[in-house]
């Protein structure tokens, strides 16, 4: 269990959806080999990881123990790399009916699952619950990516965030970087507009998320959360939402706001 439980029945619900929207987004494409922007794959590549993804999904629902990267961004990038040279699909509707099928046998086979049970997947240790939450996260991240590719509007929505917000606790916990975060001392309150707020506490390298700040709060970040979602996986730069207000900051210490994302890294 996470420091955020998990909407079981509407990250289902959220997960399908997205996968059908992102399905449809390029089952119709004659070629998939368009760029995605500031990134190194094109669509295709990009569509065939998320059904690779979705079958290394299933087989942890199924309890079969897969190893993918070392939990690091470097690590993921070469696990990532090695999947795409193994396997030259990018036909579009196969890739579509590929990322379904999995999608729904993934959910098939997780709620014959004890929520409760624990899973160590790419993004790190959780249970079965969590496992959801983070197929729905690492969907819509790439689902995001594709529509801006295909200049398609973003299928990401406020009640999207939320239900990702379990899985993004512990993305932190395995994402902190060390060498970023060595040195700092420091509470941060998260409060995600109209959802959940979560304490992030730094203590010279070593992470505490609560629901409560343990201690007096040095930073406070009020987030719309779509722009958070954007922002938190490199989709978007944090300097618009601030500049609209979709970022706050305030407290004993605003200025850390501005490095917040950057003590993470984003597989």
């Amino acid at each position: 269990m996470g420091v955020l439980a998990v909407d079981r029945a509407g990250t289902r619900e959220a997960l399908l959806d997205v996968t059908e929207k992102l399905a449809d987004m390029i089952r119709p494409l004659p070629d998939t080999a368009i760029p995605i922007p500031g990134a190194e794959w094109t669509v295709g590549e990009t569509a065939n990881h998320v059904a690779m993804a979705g079958q290394l999904f299933v087989d942890l629902a199924s309890g079969i123990p897969r190893v993918h990267g070392d939990m690091t961004k470097e690590g993921l990038a070469t696990a990532n790399a090695e999947w795409l040279a193994r396997d030259p699909e990018r036909r579009a509707d196969r890739l579509a009916d590929a990322i379904v099928s999995s999608t729904q046998t993934f959910l098939d086979a997780a709620e014959g699952r004890p929520p409760t049970q624990p899973v160590v997947a790419p993004a790190g240790k959780m249970d079965m619950e969590t496992l959801v939450s983070y197929a729905l996260t690492h969907t819509l991240m790439h689902a995001c990516a594709i529509a801006r590719a295909l200049r398609k509007p973003l299928p990401v929505t406020r009640a999207h965030v939320k239900l990702m917000m379990p899985f993004l606790t512990v993305g932190m916990e395995s994402f902190m970087l060390k060498e970023k975060t060595k040195d700092l001392t420091a509470c941060f309150l998260l409060h995600l507009r109209g959802g959940p707020q979560v304490a992030v506490t730094f203590d010279k390298g070593v992470l505490r998320l609560d629901t409560k700040p343990p201690r007096r709060v040095d930073c406070h970040i009020l987030a719309e959360p779509v722009a958070l979602f954007l922002v938190a996986m490199g989709l978007k730069k944090q300097w618009g939402p601030i500049a609209t207000g979709k970022l706050m900051t305030w407290g004993t210490r605003p200025w850390l706001a501005l490095q917040f994302v950057g003590f993470f890294a984003t597989p």
